[in-house]
């Protein structure tokens, strides 16, 4: 019996490194195929960092163009009409310094009409609820919805959101100057 385990085992001898050899290469290759697999991956998430970084900084590009102050075009054509007659250029000055005026009035021009119009949608609302209800705490009660809430909640939002951006991102924190 020992005899026939010694020529079996003579005879394996010589396979068993190159055996271990087999596995060993399946376990690196198991490695480096794990390797290659989280390194994909790595290059995946990098691509989507890169993205998400070339994104934001479009984003903050645009910011910074629609920030800028708009150059007036009516002191470009007044720079470049220096050698025209007076009687010309004052006419042009005022006309355009008109058009700057209602260019820069438009916006807070609307929200100013909007505040007022909800202004007064909420006074009339109150006044029918005064008449119906006879309370005036009840009345302000009946009128106040979750719609108000959210608006009241939308636009505090956005004035301590500007102003916090504003203190993390530089600037300055007076609201007042950015129109907001």
């Amino acid at each position: 019996m020992l005899a026939i385990l010694s020529a079996i085992l003579g005879f394996a001898g010589p396979f068993i490194p190159e055996v271990i050899k087999l596995f060993r290469q399946k376990a690196d290759n198991a490695h480096e195929l794990a390797v290659l697999q989280m390194q994909a991956q790595l290059a995946e998430k990098q691509h989507l960092y890169r993205m998400e970084e070339i994104s934001s900084q479009a984003d903050i590009a645009e910011m910074q163009t629609l920030r800028q102050p708009q150059q007036s075009f009516g002191v470009q054509i007044l720079d470049a009409a220096a050698h025209w007659p007076k009687m010309v250029i004052l006419p042009v000055f005022y006309l355009f310094a008109v058009l700057d005026f209602i260019n820069g009035i438009i916006r807070p021009g609307v929200t100013s009409c909007m505040v007022g119009f909800y202004l007064a949608f909420k006074w009339s609302q109150y006044e029918l609820a005064k008449v119906r209800m006879g309370d005036y705490a009840q009345a302000v009660q009946a009128i106040w919805s979750d719609n108000d809430f959210a608006v009241l909640m939308l636009c505090l939002g956005y004035y301590f959101g500007h102003r916090t951006m504003k203190a993390v991102f530089g600037g300055s924190t007076n609201t007042s100057k950015a129109g907001g």
